[in-house]
């Protein structure tokens, strides 16, 4: 899935960039005049770049108000004397005012059909002749007419009554071109659509699948950066002009969202580089700064909903991202790995947020340098992620032999304890007939046969303790390969194991057999965790003193349960019972049943259960 996952994001981000990279193109035959805000100030911008049809006219465009009721279409020709000319300073948006615009082709202008695109006011009337048939149509939001001219018939001058429209933000604009150059435009605006597409959808993908690494990982890290890349996405939607010519909408032009959105992009992209770099660890001091710059996002994005961005207003946000660009330095100085990732993103989308913000570069490439940042950053930024994954899922097989390696010291302690309680009895027999040998000897009374007797004796004695032997013989060495075994015969050799701790601790053990199956699988895994459970339940009788202390060994087909009756486990115990180095017992490691559901659950593909009985606990290996 990583790798799918990899691959696809590395397609995908090389098709969007390459195609994001495309040169920007110069359209032919269009004049132009509009009108817009940024920031409380008001821009006016006229251009005339023809190369053909266009070359050496002079359309002009005026924009007029009035505040006369009986200024009409039909007679404004005779009182444009009353109009008075907007100024820059036009918010084009004042009650009981009447806009009109005036459009002066001039004398050079050529005969033919064109096309004329405007906005943000409507167009209520207009002074065009019927001949001239004027076509209105809307498309992706904005107004547009197409209308004949034939030179020398018809007028040079149109005039049009505008109904204002209010936005937060005025952008005002009236384009005149030629079929070819606008459907050539439309064609060129598709393509860009085509490119925010990609991109969103490359960036939505990251977020959706590092969000679902966090489910699974509960890395911060990974959270932090789905979060990041969530307002990522939406601040390239709201960029892409979605909901740009949509007066009721809420999203439309609105300065304090696309700010607010930033903002918040910014604090999570600096929570994630907390946790990614794991700058406590490494680098606290910039552990401490970063936790600063991110109290002043919070900070500012309250600021946002009541006056303005400082950040945004002040265009302070490319140079704290400079911060986590050296800190990704530090961690890479480190020898941390998925830094250099990490480095290559963050400069890549701190130089698309400066390009951005102080508007460099858009004339040389066909969409906003940010897409081309967000879409390169989000690949870095994955690789890094996933570079990361791999480091841990390294470690974890690191630790995970480790604890096997420690269960096996504990469970070698308990062997070793119980070859030491099964050797006493024949080592104290070998003494006695020593020591009988050796009176014997003192006392004349040593015959043949007498020493014939005791030889044969601690014969018997020696050959018990080989039987011991043999059974903890290989009892932990690894198989490499299966091999089909005896529930029933596997079992009562690890009953056998440690009958004389049973028997020295007054445990009653009692072995049911209602159906015995042979598996495939490793002997002695399974013998490990039997043992483990069977010396946790002999621990818990003895820890609380039970009298009549009995466990039960059940084998019915390919289940086996070991019950003792021990009075159960605690219900806040037993919801962590599995968790490594958890224990309830002092000088205990912890590990002895997490390894063993380990062991049951991940090399012999069985279930390894426990709940609580009436008498006591109850565990369960089902093969």
């Amino acid at each position: 899935m990583q790798t799918f996952h990899k691959i696809f994001l590395l397609t995908l981000t090389i098709i969007s960039t390459l195609f994001s990279l495309l040169p920007a193109q110069e359209l032919e035959e269009y004049t132009t005049a509009s009108a817009y805000e940024i920031h409380g100030k008001t821009f006016f911008y006229e251009s005339n770049r023809s190369k053909t049809m266009f070359k050496d006219i002079n359309v002009s465009f005026a924009l007029l108000k009035s505040t006369d009721d009986s200024l009409n279409i039909r007679n404004i020709q005779k009182k444009e004397k009353d109009f008075t000319p907007l100024t820059k300073e036009e918010k084009f948006q004042d009650y009981n005012t009447t806009y009109w615009l005036k459009v002066d082709l001039g004398s050079n202008f050529p005969s033919g059909r064109f096309i004329c695109t405007y906005a943000d006011p409507k167009i209520l009337a207009h002074t065009f002749k019927p001949s001239q048939v004027p076509e209105m149509f809307k498309l992706r939001g904005v107004s547009n007419f197409k209308f004949t001219y034939t030179k020398g018939v018809d007028a040079q001058t149109y005039y049009f009554k505008l109904e204002p429209r209010h936005f937060r933000i005025p952008y005002r604009f009236i384009y005149l071109s030629t079929p070819k150059t606008y459907y050539a435009y439309m064609s060129k605006e598709e393509n860009i659509q085509l490119i925010w597409g990609l991109i969103l959808g490359l960036i939505i993908m990251a977020g959706l699948y590092n969000a679902a690494m966090y489910y699974y990982n509960r890395d911060r890290a990974f959270l932090y950066y789905a979060l990041m890349q969530l307002f990522m996405s939406l601040i390239l939607y709201s960029y892409s002009g979605a909901f740009q010519w949509d007066e009721s909408s809420f999203f439309s032009r609105n300065i304090t969202y696309q700010a607010i959105l930033s903002l918040l992009t910014s604090l999570f992209a600096t929570l994630f580089t907390l946790y990614f770099l794991e700058l406590k660890r490494y680098l606290p001091k910039l552990y401490k700064f970063a936790w600063l710059m991110v109290f002043i996002f919070v900070l500012d994005i309250f600021v946002s909903l009541f006056y303005k961005s400082i950040i945004i207003e002040y265009k302070v946000l490319p140079f704290l991202m400079l911060v986590l660009i050296y800190a990704g330095y530090k961690r890479i100085r480190q020898g941390y790995k998925p830094a250099r990732f990490y480095l290559a993103g963050w400069i890549v989308l701190a130089v698309a947020v400066f390009l951005n913000i102080f508007q460099i570069g858009y004339a040389y490439t066909i969409i906003d340098p940010l897409y081309i940042g967000a879409a390169t950053e989000a690949i870095l930024f994955s690789l890094a992620l996933s570079y990361k994954i791999r480091l841990v899922h390294k470690e974890k097989e690191e630790q995970k032999e480790l604890l096997v390696h420690q269960s096996k010291l504990v469970s070698m302690g308990e062997m070793i304890g119980n070859i030491a309680h099964q050797w006493r009895q024949p080592l104290t027999h070998l003494s006695y007939t020593f020591m009988n040998i050796k009176e014997a000897q003192e006392h004349a009374e040593l015959t043949p046969e007498y020493l014939d007797t005791k030889i044969e004796e601690a014969n018997t004695q020696l050959a018990f303790m080989s039987e011991t032997i043999d059974d903890f013989k290989d009892f932990y060495a690894p198989k490499k390969e299966k091999e089909t075994f005896s529930l029933l015969q596997a079992t009562q050799a690890t009953l056998d194991i440690m009958a004389h701790t049973f028997k020295q601790n007054n445990i009653e053990v009692e072995l049911i057999t209602l159906h015995d199956s042979h598996i495939c699988n490793y002997k002695n895994e399974y013998k490990q965790v039997l043992l483990n459970l069977l010396s946790n339940a002999k621990d818990a009788l003895i820890e609380r003193e039970i009298r009549s202390s009995k466990i039960t060994v059940k084998i019915d087909k390919n289940s086996i349960q070991v019950e003792d009756n021990a009075e159960g486990i605690k219900e806040d115990v037993l919801k962590r019972i599995y968790e490594p180095y958890f224990t309830t017992k002092e000088g205990n490691s912890g590990i002895g049943l997490y390894m063993s559901k380990m062991i049951v659950e991940k090399n012999m593909g069985g279930k390894l259960m426990v709940k609580n009985t009436q008498n006591g606990a109850l565990f369960s290996i089902v093969f």
